[in-house]
């Protein structure tokens, strides 16, 4: 593995900082751009018709121009851009409209923190256990959601909702 290689494997080894707006982009002067220590984030609002509420872009890539962003880094983007309350989308399109020329994420939300997409899990079910073969990933002590549950719970849960 070369050096470029390796550096891009470690991002997620930095440590996440606050983020901060950064100067406009004359190349997407709509946009509000932010960084941290490993993400920068444009964030395009997108004006409604009808009364309805406007559409929120978050357009987001590595700053080491890496391939993946975790699940967890997607939504702490989303959660301290935007707001925990808020549901956002990442469509997979038809081949028709696809983009995919840098390595660049996408979010897509609605500008209200009470709409809800009408698909979609309807309770919160958080662990960094591993059951039945799956494996989770354990959180970082200081990221750890106090709402976190343990394998018992997790089981108590799944009954009650009768999955196991």
């Amino acid at each position: 593995m070369n050096k470029k290689q390796k550096n891009k494997q470690d991002l997620l080894k930095i440590p996440w900082t606050s983020f901060y707006r950064c100067e406009p982009d004359s190349r997407d002067p709509e946009s509000i751009i932010f960084k941290n220590s490993r993400y920068q984030v444009h964030i395009h609002r997108m004006k409604a018709k009808n009364d309805a509420p406007d559409l929120l872009h978050l357009s987001f890539k590595r700053l080491d121009s890496g391939i993946f962003i975790p699940y967890r880094d997607k939504m702490r983007i989303k959660d301290e851009l935007i707001g925990s309350e808020y549901e956002a989308i990442e469509i997979y399109p038809a081949r028709s409209r696809e983009v995919d020329s840098a390595n660049q994420y996408h979010l897509w939300i609605i500008d209200d923190s009470t709409y809800r997409f009408p698909f979609g899990f309807s309770t919160r079910m958080v662990t960094e256990e591993s059951v039945d073969g799956s494996t989770q990933e354990p959180w970082p002590k200081n990221e750890r959601p106090v709402d976190c549950l343990t394998k018992e719970d997790l089981f108590e849960m799944l009954k009650k909702q009768g999955k196991i």
